[in-house]
């Protein structure tokens, strides 16, 4: 058995070497790359509004709660559609019961006495006719909304201007690695890979006024950046 311990230890040393030299020759792993990171920017305007809006409501009993809140967010479901709102439009995002309980003494360790409940009901409105937005919020609180948690702007289809953020991103990739390429002295060769940060999300970028006679609504515009990571090889 000791007799075969240094055949086998020269195969392995030759395997090895084999290995590396079939690596050192290949096209899968170059020895020398550039990575460099590009952000491309688009700015669009956005076309629908999403608000937060909802309806509270306190009582003793849980019953008289629950059936308060859901008399007060039929009404303005009911007036939201009236204004050409879809069903498919309007969703459910928040739907909370809470009891409230009555301020207990520490020193008698009495257990908490329920005095009366708290129902919370809130969606999201897609409002696809941005002039319509002040419209719309309007007349969900008068029709019994008593919770705005904010409204913001998107895009229905950002699949263009992320699409054209995407070769932004690229184009700008490309630049720095040929600037850094031509500083060091060295040729560049394909490109080996490309991968994106993140998902691009359309963020505010500036206000535009949208002038309109009921709650006056500024959806200025939006930004849709997209940030890549691209790896370039050194031609030898």
């Amino acid at each position: 058995m000791l007799r075969l311990i240094g055949p086998l230890f020269v195969a392995l040393v030759v395997l090895v070497a084999a290995g590396c030299v079939a690596a050192a020759g290949g096209h899968d792993a170059p020895d020398y790359a550039i990575v460099v990171s590009g952000t491309g920017r688009v700015s669009v305007a956005p076309d629908i509004a999403l608000l937060m809006l909802g309806v509270e409501s306190q009582a003793p009993t849980l019953a008289e709660a629950t059936a308060d809140a859901a008399r007060r967010m039929s009404a303005v479901v009911a007036r939201i559609k009236a204004l050409g709102i879809a069903d498919a439009d309007i969703a459910t995002v928040a739907y909370s019961v809470d009891p409230r309980t009555a301020p207990t003494d520490p020193a008698r360790r009495d257990p908490p006495r329920i005095v009366g409940y708290y129902v919370s009901n809130l969606a999201q409105v897609t409002v696809r006719k941005l002039a319509d937005a002040g419209s719309v919020l309007d007349a969900a609180v008068a029709a019994g909304a008593n919770t705005v948690r904010g409204i913001r702007f998107a895009l229905a289809a950002p699949e263009a201007a992320q699409a054209q953020a995407r070769k932004s991103a690229v184009a700008d990739a490309l630049a720095k690695a040929r600037e850094l390429a031509a500083a060091a002295g060295v040729t560049l060769g394909p490109v080996l890979t490309i991968r994106e940060s993140g998902a691009p999300t359309p963020a505010p970028m500036r206000a535009m006024a949208l002038r309109m006679e009921s709650t006056p609504i500024e959806p200025g515009q939006l930004e849709v950046a997209v940030t890549i990571e691209l790896r370039q090889a050194i031609a030898r």
